[in-house]
């Protein structure tokens, strides 16, 4: 629907509305007078001077235009918006018995009713549902799947805070996800990566990912746009692929790839001590000085972002209790210190677990996002335990569960993954060009 009115508020609640019936029965009036007419035409034309016109008896007819135009003004196939949504929040209301009433005398008398308040913003649909108390409260706790399923709209969040109503927020317009076909297609913004048409992860305030999914998930495909979009806002990035599996053969897509890509245990420590080395320094340097600038971050310094993708993490803590120890020790410093200083972790695994990713890890974790059949156990210790119940969403390749810390959502959203053409799109040279012109924007080593 397209959003032409704005924060105008509309009320619904169950009030006597005329049925088809009725309106039918209405409509006979203005035939019955025309008939009426009709018969007396010849009568009054005999015996008055002035003549009743042939056409005046359709003028009873004019009466029916405004009785069926608002008839269907005011119902759910009406050309408003919000004259559409009245519509079927009534029927809600009807329909479910939403309401308190006594028959008394044969006339129905209505005394409580829920009651809907809503508005439109720029894109979204604002309910608020009122119940007063009455005696229906209890079987109105939830209203989330009824109101998705009457109004065909794509349920956002629900709001419980307030006690004197529950908020619903829905999508007005549709979530398309993002399309990446040429070295053009991949968006660039500093500091921020683009999810799709409606989510941005600005990732220099909410920093490092969490990209949780079983083999046939897109979880893959996922990284790559993540790698891509990097790569042309000129972040140095270095990939650590414990399991050889399709990172690992980055090697030869990034210029110097052994220095950048490591596989082996003691290559990924290795790397991640000197990176966690390379934030401390940056900190001395840029932060800690007494003439330091207060609240700035890598940005304002022109520093080069360092992006750390960590592919199967969960399966590199169980291999080597030893050096897995002395690993969590530097992705808690990272995690904790490094988005000041431009060092932002991207973690992905099959088999999200607590023993691989603490939770004093995830939730410092600004973008977690679950894809295809993950488990209950498996969506909620990449998302959060903190969730009472998930949401419903369509599941499969590309499809799932996303969560931004900064976007007060109240649940976990369902998401689609970019979709990535790699028929169309060389992946393995746009890659290395893209690596290479942020070397020579930023110099291959600070």
């Amino acid at each position: 629907m397209k959003n032409t009115l704005k924060m105008k508020k509309y009320k619904v609640s169950y009030k006597h509305k005329l049925r088809f019936i009725e309106y039918l029965a209405l409509s006979l009036i203005p035939f019955a007078l025309s008939m009426a007419l009709k018969t007396i035409q010849p009568i009054v034309n005999q015996f008055f001077k002035y003549q009743i016109s042939d056409y005046l008896i359709f003028v009873p007819y004019f009466f029916l235009l405004p009785l069926w135009f608002w008839a269907y003004f005011t119902s759910k196939f009406s050309f408003s918006d919000a004259q559409k949504i009245k519509a079927l929040l009534f029927d809600v209301i009807k329909t479910n018995h939403f309401y308190f009433s006594e028959k008394f005398e044969g006339n129905e008398k209505i005394y409580t009713s829920l009651k809907f308040i809503f508005y439109f913003t720029e894109s979204k649909l604002i309910i608020d549902t009122y119940t007063h108390g009455a005696s229906y409260t209890k079987k109105i706790n939830d209203l989330s799947d009824l109101l998705e399923s009457a109004l065909s709209l794509s349920l956002l969040e629900v709001n419980s805070m307030n006690p004197q109503y529950t908020r619903y927020e829905f999508l007005l317009n549709k979530v398309e996800p993002l399309l990446i076909n040429t070295v053009n297609d991949i968006p660039n913004i500093s500091g921020k990566i683009i999810l799709d048409n409606e989510k941005v992860w600005d990732y220099a305030k909410v920093p490092h990912a969490l990209v949780a999914g079983a083999t046939s998930s897109g979880k893959t495909y996922m990284l790559y746009n993540l790698i891509l979009q990097f790569a042309k806002q000129g972040a140095e990035i270095f990939i650590l692929d414990p399991k050889r599996s399709d990172l690992s053969s980055l090697v030869h897509s990034i210029p110097n790839g052994s220095e950048f890509v490591a596989y082996s245990p003691n290559q990924i420590a290795k790397i991640l001590r000197s990176l966690n080395e390379q934030m401390n320094n940056r900190y001395e340097k840029y932060f800690s000085s007494p003439t330091a600038k207060m609240g700035v971050n890598y940005q304002y310094f022109g520093l080069r972002p360092i992006i750390i993708f960590f592919d199967e993490v969960a399966a590199f803590m169980e291999e080597d209790k030893k050096i897995a120890k002395e690993v969590d020790s530097y992705l808690k410093q990272m995690i904790m210190k490094g988005r000041q200083a431009g060092v932002f972790l991207i973690l992905s695994t099959q088999k999200p677990s607590v023993e691989a990713i603490s939770s004093s890890i995830r939730d410092q974790i600004g973008l977690r996002i679950g894809l295809g059949q993950l488990s209950k156990i498996g969506y909620r210790m990449t998302l959060g335990d903190e969730w009472e119940e998930l949401p419903t969403v369509e599941t499969g390749t590309g499809k799932g569960l996303i969560f931004i810390d900064g976007y007060n959502w109240s649940t976990p959203r369902g998401y689609d993954a970019p979709f990535l053409d790699l028929e169309s799109l060389d992946f393995q040279n746009t890659l290395k060009t893209l690596i290479q012109i942020g070397n020579e924007n930023y110099g291959e080593y600070e």
